[in-house]
């Protein structure tokens, strides 16, 4: 009994340790998209800038745009978020997916007005330490990202820069004094390069 019981820890531990590394990023295509506004119609939260859509596993997030409207798919537990911009017409104008408080990752695809693929943007180009490898930093350093729809306030934050031609991470984080933890992370290796500790300013 006791060989048992330890045997079905060490699956939890293990368990817990597996999903703990499981990134998932969220996948896309290069397929042209049309919104469809009459299957969005149900379980609707109307707010004063946007409109918001529920469901057990997201919230999509409605807003208004000079080009026509963006939607903003946050998943339950998970660190990113897929983008689609659409005209007026309803047509897809480009999709990808980015960080939750962040930088766009992976290929981003953009269309014209009448639906043609037009151009395929590698975000990642110049980035060997990858969007996963970000995650891992951050659990292993105990920052605390985002998952899913934000209502409000100051979220970490992963943003990519150029600095002097080399591409990097900027990591933005509150600590417990209430200030802005700033950390830069060589684009290539993963080095940590800048630390920074600056006030944090409520908008």
């Amino acid at each position: 009994m006791r060989k048992l019981i330890c045997f079905l820890s060490l699956v939890v531990i293990f368990s817990c340790k597996s999903q703990s590394k499981n990134i998932i990023i969220p996948t896309i295509n290069n397929k042209f998209e049309k919104f469809d506004i009459k299957a969005s119609t149900e379980n609707l939260i109307q707010d004063e800038s946007f409109v918001l859509l529920k469901n057990a596993d997201s919230t999509q997030q409605l807003q208004r745009q000079s080009y026509g409207f963006i939607n903003r798919i946050f998943y339950q537990r998970n660190h990113f978020v897929l983008i689609k911009k659409f005209y007026h017409n309803y047509n897809l104008k480009e999709k990808g997916v980015l960080f939750n408080e962040g930088s766009p990752v992976g290929i981003w695809y953009h269309f014209d007005k009448s639906g043609k693929l037009i151009k395929e943007e590698n975000t990642d180009e110049g980035y060997s330490f990858t969007p996963e490898n970000v995650v891992k930093y951050c659990e292993k350093n105990k920052i605390e990202l985002p998952e899913g729809y934000q209502k409000s306030g100051f979220h970490t934050q992963i943003i990519k820069e150029a600095r002097n031609g080399k591409k990097v991470w900027v990591i933005k984080y509150l600590i417990p004094d209430g200030d802005i933890q700033k950390v830069v992370l060589d684009g290539q290796t993963g080095k940590e390069m800048e630390r920074e500790t600056v006030p944090f300013v409520s908008s």
